[in-house]
């Protein structure tokens, strides 16, 4: 009888400590799905995101009947491959995601050398005004220029289908209305790509004769594919991280991590 008691009990604590566990779940995935949607971006890092979590979502709330039909497809070994996969791909996407983001976050730790050439990366544009996420770099890039007064920038940036002018030409406005010498400043306004802003920028800065050691301006997470491609081409590059605003970290963080495999099977 104590030992049926006993049971029951382990019983009703598994049974509890799982309800626990999926509920945390669902506040999570709910959690992050709203992260994605609060950004404002349409693209494909919001999709694969809204879509990852909202398939946690339903495997939380769906537990019990997900377990029996692994039961079942544990049962007959043609399914039981097709199960083993999953547990085997899932298990590989996470550890994916972990190494990458700790890769993401040590590329943004490459300290500069003292009056490196500042490269400022381009990202979108208000009409003239730089959005949310070109004004952190920009911060970034005046903080810097600030503390080394002997370095000069290569701004670098074209003008995007919805924007009134070149991201060159705003990062320009923008550090030169803070106080920043417009000779310090050179302007890049033909890349649309972050291979094309390393091309560039560096076609600059060797006709100028600046220091061809490059301090890059961008987000942190960007700063590891950007080192890949500097290193591709034989460049001596360095991070100078900017911050991204919360509301969209998760969306522009989930776009990076599809495009670092892309860089490097790829390119």
């Amino acid at each position: 009888m104590k030992k049926k008691v006993k049971t029951q009990k382990k019983n009703i604590t598994a049974f509890m400590i799982g309800i626990l566990i999926r509920a945390a779940v669902m506040f999570v995935s709910i959690s992050m799905i709203g992260w994605y949607r609060a950004s404002g971006f349409q693209g494909l890092g919001r999709t694969v995101g809204v879509a990852i979590f909202s398939l946690t979502a339903l495997c939380a709330l769906f537990f019990g009947l997900i377990k029996r039909l692994a039961a079942k497809m544990r049962t007959r070994k043609a399914t039981k491959v097709i199960l083993y996969s999953v547990y085997a791909l899932s298990g590989l996407l996470a550890l994916y995601v972990a190494v990458a983001l700790g890769a993401m976050m040590y590329g943004s730790t490459r300290t500069p050398e003292k009056d490196s050439t500042v490269v400022v990366l381009g990202c979108q544009v208000l009409g003239d005004r730089p959005s949310t996420a070109l004004r952190g770099r920009l911060d970034t890039a005046f903080a810097y220029l600030k503390d080394n007064p002997g370095a000069k920038a290569v701004l670098s940036g074209g003008k995007g289908a919805n924007e009134n002018i070149s991201e060159a030409q705003c990062m320009y406005n923008y550090l030169t209305e803070k106080g920043i010498e417009p000779e310090r400043l050179y302007l890049e306004d033909r890349s649309t790509t972050t291979d094309e802003n390393i091309k560039f920028s560096r076609e600059i800065i060797e006709k100028n004769g600046l220091d061809k050691k490059m301090a890059i301006v961008t987000d942190w997470y960007h700063e590891l594919r950007v080192w890949m491609i500097c290193s591709r081409a034989g460049i001596d590059s360095s991070a100078v991280s900017a911050p991204t605003a919360r509301h969209i970290t998760a969306n522009l963080v989930t776009r990076e991590l599809l495009a670092l495999p892309y860089e490097v099977i790829f390119r």
